[in-house]
């Protein structure tokens, strides 16, 4: 299992910024978070229940590729689950 940095987090986030478009990116992942690796599924974290299913079904492949490229390991498969409640 691989727990991404703060830094490889951000990295990912600015690929898919400049991927989607800052508009998309804005107005779909903001506050969210690529949190670890592991065998090949990226478990990230969205703001909202919501915002993780569209997410999930719209940006998944983006998700995997930025992954991918700023860790270098395989990413096959991206869960995305809401924030847990504090």
């Amino acid at each position: 299992m691989i727990v991404l940095t703060d830094e490889e987090d951000l990295a990912v986030q600015a690929k898919l910024n400049f991927t989607l478009g800052a508009k998309t990116y804005d107005t779909y992942l903001q506050g969210f978070r690529c949190a670890e690796l592991s065998g090949g599924v990226v478990i990230a974290y969205a703001r909202s229940e919501y915002m993780a299913g569209v997410i999930s079904a719209e940006y998944s492949t983006q998700i995997a590729d930025a992954v991918e490229s700023v860790v270098g390991q395989p990413a096959t498969m991206v869960l995305v689950l809401s924030h847990p409640r504090r």
